[in-house]
């Protein structure tokens, strides 16, 4: 299987001792430290990146075929990837200029080593727990996938809770969007909420992004703070995010009057005509579901 991935890519893995001009080239350019055979199998994964489906089996090829020790090496990639393609640059300059081939390569390797179930977690628990970097969310978005599937489900969710907390500004929205993702748990909501109560604090409109996150499963819990959305929508702030407390309160509640009333005066007189067609076409894709 390894072999067959790397010849695709146009990696040898012959046992000859002789050196081609081009292999040459290349280990005197990189003093030997690049481990082609890894680099390859990356790539192969990378770039699948646009095929999701093509994606996840690439990376499931890869993981079966490659000893966990040395799958758990990927990680050296994060900040310092292989060379990117040149059949791959047309494709990646769509989505920007900086970043973007290391952040499909960060998303390359965890689902690789997601694909190694039990054996993955404590590296990923060193990643999703340890000192902030930007790959620590993704690290706790595999965590979740494990935990959902019901592997080491309680105890995945309880390291979460205990550290969360810890986590930098960053990392905290992601998590909470992984972790909400896992249904039918008393303790999500808990971790949620212990979140929602020290963001929202300081920032009111963090903590309703934090609800329209936890509305997705737990729809009761996030009911529980109708309220808090309401004095968003009547309060005395920035237009926008008036509008946004009372079309989360109305897609949770569709029966108060006060958010009604609202709503229908900002469909008539918001400041910017783009806000008024959107609470138009939200109220009437709500009444049809209805």
């Amino acid at each position: 299987m390894l072999k067959h991935l790397l010849k695709a890519l146009g990696i040898s893995t012959g046992t000859s001792d002789t050196k081609s001009p081009e292999r040459e080239n290349v280990s005197q350019n990189t003093n030997l430290s690049r481990d082609l055979e890894l680099e390859g199998l990356l790539t192969s994964v990378a770039k699948e990146f646009e095929d999701r489906h093509q994606f996840q089996k690439a990376a499931r090829d890869v993981a079966s075929g490659l000893a966990f020790e040395r799958a758990e090496k990927l990680t050296k990639y994060f900040h310092d990837t292989p060379p990117e393609p040149d059949s791959l640059k047309e494709k990646t300059a769509k989505y920007g200029l900086l970043g973007v081939w290391m952040n499909i390569c960060q998303n390359s390797i965890f689902e690789i080593l997601y694909h190694y179930k039990e054996k993955a977690i404590p590296t990923l628990y060193a990643i999703g727990f340890g000192p902030y970097d930007w790959t620590q969310y993704k690290a706790i978005d595999v965590l979740c996938r494990l935990a959902h599937e019901g592997i080491q489900t309680n105890e995945i969710i309880t390291e979460i809770g205990k550290n969360i907390d810890d986590f930098r500004y960053e990392a905290v929205f992601p998590s909470i969007e992984s972790l909400a993702g896992i249904p039918n748990r008393e303790d999500i909501p808990k971790i949620i909420l212990q979140v929602f109560d020290e963001y929202s604090t300081y920032d009111p409109m963090d903590g309703l992004g934090i609800l329209r996150i936890l509305a997705f499963n737990y729809l009761d819990v996030a009911k529980s703070k109708l309220a808090f959305m309401k004095s968003i929508a009547k309060g005395e702030g920035n237009e926008v995010h008036r509008i946004n407390a009372a079309i989360l309160h109305y897609d949770l509640d569709p029966e108060d009057q006060e958010i009604n009333e609202l709503l229908e005066f900002w469909e008539k007189n918001a400041q910017q005509e783009a806000h008024r067609d959107r609470i138009i076409e939200f109220r009437k894709k709500k009444n049809e579901a209805n």
